[in-house]
């Protein structure tokens, strides 16, 4: 009876024990050090802005580290919402575009710019790396908040000046990461499939050759596209009608690419108007947007008041035109001679230039 006893006593105590819960300050450490000695890391990142200004995105993340890589001692692979995807393996870095049909590959040899196009790819604060600086710069100061319950798992909640962290209580994966930056708004990141060390093979940091996708080389210095004939496109309006260079033969046009996203484009959006009011119908506006969304194109055009056509972008005319930055624009003769073109702000001496060229174009 006593024996009996003893056993039953011993089991208790051996399940009270595998059931004890983990400090907080233990689970932060074990985060602390998963997160800075992984061989490979993969998960997958749901970020919601809070007061809804933004769509909510997916961003899939693989990496892998490699010693012998000379600026971020690893390959990755970004997936955002399932439509851009970026490659990096040592000197291959590639971005594939779906909706665009569209492959961009960079010149490693010739644009010295590669390293911040890497820094920018792994930077933004969904990426667990970030969270993984944060740690360690920052651990000592993270103060435990409460023991709650998310997604199913019981968590650790942490807080650091404008963020808090949500850690699994028992094995401290990272699960959710809440930023409140003030004015600039709240935005609450949630991380799923989070797996540390799976065998990951080089191929997967390798861009695959889809079939029908316009290729190009970013990096790749081309003439200027003054005094040629423009390129030819037919291209979607806003309601999926089509519509083609050809369609206006015999007048002049001033035609621009740009993106909801991009400063420079908002700014010039003014004198793309009085481009419109000032010519009158001797010059055609003709507008290409390259949104990713085309609601968020609609939306744009409503809450600016767009009244001059605007279509659809797609990877053809990006190449054909060379578009490097946003805006991008050109003013082309009737006879269908690019007369000038320019990148970025209508500003300054770039504006200046511009009027002069659509004063004088026929």
């Amino acid at each position: 009876m006593k024996l009996y006893i003893l056993l039953l006593s011993v089991t208790f105590n051996l399940l009270s024990c595998t059931g004890k819960d983990v400090a907080p300050q233990d689970i932060l450490t074990k985060a602390t050090q998963q997160l800075n000695n992984w061989e490979t890391l993969s998960f997958t990142a749901a970020t919601i802005n809070a007061d809804g200004s933004k769509p909510a995105t997916s961003t899939v993340y693989k990496l892998k580290r490699v010693n012998y890589e000379p600026h971020l001692k690893l390959f990755f692979f970004k997936e955002m919402n399932k439509e851009v995807s970026i490659y990096y393996k040592l000197t291959s870095l590639a971005v594939v575009e779906n909706q665009k049909k569209k492959i961009t590959t960079f010149d490693y040899g010739k644009d010295r710019s590669i390293p911040k196009y890497l820094e920018a790819y792994m930077s933004d604060d969904d990426n667990l790396l970030f969270t993984a600086e944060l740690l360690s710069k920052f651990k000592d100061d993270f103060s435990f908040v409460e023991k709650s319950d998310f997604n199913d798992r019981q968590v650790y909640v942490y807080k650091l000046q404008n963020y808090k962290l949500w850690l699994d209580a028992k094995d401290a994966t990272p699960l959710k990461l809440e930023i409140d930056d003030g004015a600039s708004g709240q935005k609450e990141i949630v991380y799923s499939g989070v797996v540390f060390n799976e065998p990951m093979s080089e191929d997967l940091f390798t861009h695959p050759e889809n079939e029908g996708y316009v290729s190009s080389v970013y990096g790749i210095k081309k003439e200027p596209m003054l005094n040629v004939k423009a390129p030819n496109w037919t291209l979607l309006d806003l309601d999926g009608n089509k519509v083609s260079l050809n369609d206006f033969k015999g007048s002049p046009i001033f035609l621009e690419a740009w993106v909801s996203s991009c400063s420079h484009c908002m700014e010039s959006l003014p004198k793309v108007k009085q481009i419109g009011k000032e010519f009158g119908d001797k010059i055609k506006v003709i507008t290409v947007s390259f949104d990713y969304d085309l609601s968020e194109t609609k939306a744009t055009v409503k809450d600016k008041d767009i009244n001059y056509l605007v279509l659809q972008g797609d990877a053809v005319f990006d190449q054909n035109y060379d578009l490097r930055s946003f805006p991008s624009y050109f003013v082309i003769k009737s006879d269908g001679t690019i007369v000038y073109s320019e990148r970025g702000a209508i500003e300054g001496k770039k504006e200046k230039a511009l009027f002069e060229a659509l004063r004088v174009v026929k």
